[in-house]
């Protein structure tokens, strides 16, 4: 059975992924658009994704650690369909954010070390906040099968 520790750490690790999404998505970006002109908020987006992009890699190799220990622990592989549907939202989501992080940051990333800020702002709202959307939305799902898939069984 998945110890109160691994559960808790699996918790933080979702916590920390998808509410960081969240308070990009829905708080850092309009603010930064009234508050900063174009380069200024495009050089700021780039230090915050290489500082949360850290932490969303962390957290991702905790999530199925503590995932797969809790599947194959709790469950010998052959868990509920809850389960198995957060593990298919879990690879999904990790393929989005390596095809994000390998393609679309590190392609914005140079574009705004070269002053490119037109193709970066480009980069920016048309292959990485579509991205994100995507994996802020599956991780609000997989919350929800979390708390919710043990009582619909």
């Amino acid at each position: 059975m998945i110890s109160a520790f691994w559960l808790s750490l699996h918790v933080i690790a979702a916590l920390i992924w998808v509410g960081g999404m969240f308070f990009a998505y829905r708080v850092l970006r309009p603010s930064a658009v009234v508050s900063l002109e174009p380069p200024e908020r495009l050089r700021l987006w780039q230090q915050v994704f290489r500082r949360f992009f850290f932490y969303v890699w962390l957290s991702i190799l905790f999530l199925f650690v503590s995932g797969y220990g809790d599947f194959f622990g709790r469950f010998g592989g052959n868990g509920p369909h809850y389960l198995l549907t957060m593990i298919g939202i879990g690879w999904l989501m990790l393929g989005l954010f390596a095809w994000l992080y390998f393609v679309f940051y590190k392609r914005f990333s140079r574009q705004v070390d070269a002053e490119d800020f037109a193709e970066a702002g480009k980069t920016l709202n048309s292959r990485i906040r579509p991205v994100i959307a995507v994996n802020l939305t599956l991780g609000v799902i997989a919350f929800i099968l979390g708390a919710a898939g043990p009582f619909i069984q």
